[in-house]
């Protein structure tokens, strides 16, 4: 017995002594300043610049410029002939969310609910056929994404931000709650009609939503008993965070609009497809939009899961809608990532913000919509989205043109760190 609780004591020993080991290999990892030297480097925040420096320490740019002083201690990385530019956004995603966690069907209205209770970053995801982890993103270059409940309900609960590689699960949580999220549209009342529930119609999905923000009001007044979704519908009337209403049809447009307008809070439209139609009042209104995938008429609908769910496509409309003055971002809404274009799966949020280089929008206003303009939609510009001084080294390099379908991502860094290379 005495043997055996020697042998056990010498195993912890010996346990302990290797995690010490690995705290010190990561401190020093982390400690060690990074400089990635003599590539094209787009800030997004300012000007191109040409065989520049990027110098990193304790995960933050120090630096950004032609004549750096790198430290004598620094590793360097050699970008020659390389692009260097912020991490990109996916602005609207499911990933990580198993299918059968994406939507609570008991309750159309659950604000008390948080998806990144569902988040599962290495598990399967939807309904496609293929794993999802996280090397599907960084492949290509996507270092930060909005995870949101399912579309099913009408209003699903709190949306999250997250990063795509982190040393632990509290790590890769951005902002969390970062959205109240809602649906309008046919999905919600088509499912509910087929589950024999309420509400069926979209004018008792917006008659229920009013009720319950009023009630939400009321708790604000009176909140004796505590409620969590009235709390959760708290921080969006105090417009701590917005919320983001998946919102397509000129109608549903236009009722998230009055939604918003009657309860003041902050919105950000999700699809858009029809807001040119009230393109003066979302451009007045200064409402965000994110907009979804242009490249699924390219793909055969066997390809992809919910293919007869996507609205009708207009690849013009992100450039009409950067000229009359709205912050844009795109997002994948997730659609295929599980069984489309196998190897490429993170690299086609790139390849769909591209095509509408073709019909109207300027490269750099695309670029920017998947770095900083996403940042700023999603209320993380001080930290993400551009290669600043002060900010979060999320770095990506390329081996060309970001809009190219030839270009790969070549490298990855999150907070300064290695988490992808080809």
């Amino acid at each position: 017995m005495m043997i055996k609780i020697m042998a056990f004591k010498q195993q912890l020993i010996n346990l302990l002594r290797i995690g010490f080991l690995f705290f010190i290999i990561f401190h020093t990892l982390i400690a060690q300043p990074l400089a990635i030297k003599g590539g094209r480097i787009i800030t997004i925040s300012g000007s191109v610049i040409e065989k520049g420096t990027i110098l990193i320490d304790g995960g933050i740019i120090r630096d950004v410029g032609l004549d750096i002083e790198i430290p004598k201690d620094a590793e360097i990385i050699d970008a020659r002939g390389q692009i260097i530019m912020p991490g990109l956004i996916d602005a609207m995603t499911y990933y990580g969310i198993d299918s059968k966690d994406l939507n609570e069907s008991i309750k159309p209205i659950s604000p008390e609910l948080r998806i990144i209770e569902s988040y599962y970053p290495f598990g399967k995801f939807g309904d496609g056929s293929g794993e999802i982890k996280a090397k599907d993103l960084l492949s290509g270059g996507i270092t930060t994404i909005y995870i949101a409940p399912g579309d099913a309900t009408i209003l699903g609960g709190q949306g999250a931000i997250v990063q795509t590689a982190a040393f632990s699960f509290d790590e890769m949580i951005v902002k969390a709650p970062a959205a109240i999220d809602m649906t309008f549209g046919s999905k919600p009342g088509k499912i509910n009609r087929e589950e024999n529930r309420t509400p069926v119609t979209k004018m008792a999905a917006i008659s229920q939503l009013r009720e319950t923000l009023i009630k939400a009001q009321e708790y604000q007044k009176n909140n004796k008993v505590r409620d969590l979704g009235m709390e959760a519908l708290g921080q969006l009337l105090e417009k701590k965070i917005p919320a983001r209403i998946q919102a397509n049809s000129p109608g549903d447009i236009r009722s998230a609009i009055n939604l918003a307008n009657e309860f003041k809070f902050d919105l950000i439209i999700d699809g858009g497809a029809s807001s040119d139609t009230y393109i003066n009042e979302i451009a007045k209104g200064n409402i965000p939009i994110i907009l979804g995938p242009v490249s699924h008429p390219y793909i055969s609908g066997e390809e992809i899961p919910d293919y007869l769910e996507y609205p009708s496509i207009d690849e013009g409309l992100a450039g009409r809608l950067e000229k009359a003055g709205i912050n844009i971002a795109f997002g994948s809404f997730s659609y295929g990532l599980g069984s489309l274009a196998k190897g490429i799966t993170g690299k086609w949020l790139l390849i769909d913000a591209a095509i509408s280089t073709g019909y109207g929008m300027s490269e750099q206003a695309v670029l920017r919509s998947l770095t900083l303009g996403a940042a700023e939609i999603l209320g993380i510009e001080d930290k993400f989205g551009s290669l600043e001084k002060g900010k979060q080294a999320d770095i990506i390099l390329l081996d060309g043109d970001p809009l190219s379908i030839r270009t790969w991502v070549q490298k990855v860094y999150i907070s300064g760190r290695l988490v992808y290379s080809k």
